[in-house]
């Protein structure tokens, strides 16, 4: 086959392509008569919808997605995914796009959930997915606060992260988002999963969050989690689409760099960095033999309330002089 002949694999020869599909599409519309021209049109924004959510998140809801954004919300069914996305980013704002998407297009009566550190998060993931539906025209059967439920039957509801006693009975066989997952419980996680277990191959879950700490399951999925099993999608603040290098100097000049690291590089922090100096752990636990508390005298001769006073502390918690 001649250069000539080739079928272009490049994204510009990509481009061609789709740019004549879409003008015979066209031809084929021009050549119809109104009324059914207008049915012709519904139909094929229906599916194109349908099949593409960075589509009706653009067309529909006017937004543009960034590159990893459009990733997570076209992951496909029975895939699970695991983002590491820089603060500010649009983490809630991209699981919402997909849990509505699913909602209105996916199949009637489905079940989605959306966990989070604390109930006011949750809340937040629910008040923009139910605008998103909103704004595309979707109808609302039950609202409130923390749960919706599209008249055919789907729903979703928002939970607090802190009581795996309160998610158990659940089956989830939508979306499951778990936003700032690396400060959820590793026996909420637990708890969670095997709510997806029956549809496995169908329902979605997605991990989101910050950096935080080397422990938790994030942290180990992220580090560890079989590629087979995760698909891991990764966007740091340098990588933004919406700030400009003067705006990431300034956050990177508020902050001292360990905590910038964290919090726009997606570098994890040990317990002990976010806390206390290693010398005081160290001190702590026996480590470092501190000085011995000074001797302390009570009244009337009273017997020391404290067994065994040299062994007791690492650190004098006496001030010299103190009568009791």
């Amino acid at each position: 086959m001649s250069a000539s002949q080739r079928v272009p694999t490049s994204a510009a020869g990509g481009a061609r392509q789709a740019s004549g599909a879409v003008e015979r599409v066209r031809a084929v519309l021009d050549g119809l008569p109104p009324d059914a021209r207008k049915i012709a049109k519904g139909a094929l924004r229906l599916a194109l919808y349908q099949q593409e959510p960075e589509a009706w998140a653009r067309l529909a809801l006017g937004l543009k997605l960034d590159p990893w954004q459009r990733k997570l919300v076209e992951t496909p069914r029975r895939k699970r995914a695991i983002a590491l996305v820089h603060r500010q980013a649009g983490k809630t704002t991209a699981a919402a796009i997909a849990t509505a998407h699913h909602l209105k297009f996916g199949p009637a009566g489905s079940t989605s959930l959306v966990l989070a550190p604390t109930q006011r998060q949750s809340g937040e993931a629910i008040r923009r997915i139910r605008g998103f539906l909103l704004h595309a025209g979707a109808k609302l059967a039950i609202d409130n606060a923390f749960s919706l439920q599209l008249e055919n039957g789907s729903r979703v509801l928002g939970l607090p992260g802190q009581d795996d006693a309160a998610i158990r009975g659940l089956t989830v066989d939508g979306v499951m988002v778990v936003d700032e997952a690396a400060r959820v419980s590793d026996a909420l996680f637990q708890a969670a999963m095997p709510m997806v277990l029956r549809h496995a191959r169908t329902a979605r879950v997605m991990l989101l969050s910050t950096a935080w700490a080397k422990e938790g399951f994030f942290y180990r999925l992220w580090s560890d989690g079989d590629q087979r099993d995760w698909l891991k999608i990764e966007a740091r603040i340098d990588e933004c689409t919406h700030l400009t290098p003067a705006d990431v100097e300034r956050e990177r000049r508020a902050m001292p760099a360990t905590v910038f690291a964290r919090e726009y590089l997606n570098i994890f922090d040990s317990l002990e960095s976010r806390f206390f100096a290693p010398d005081a752990i160290a001190a702590a636990f026996g480590d470092v033999q501190g000085p011995m508390p000074e001797a302390v005298t009570f009244e009337g001769n009273e017997a020391d309330p404290i067994l065994a006073r040299t062994s007791a502390f690492a650190r004098n918690p006496f001030a010299t002089g103190v009568r009791f």
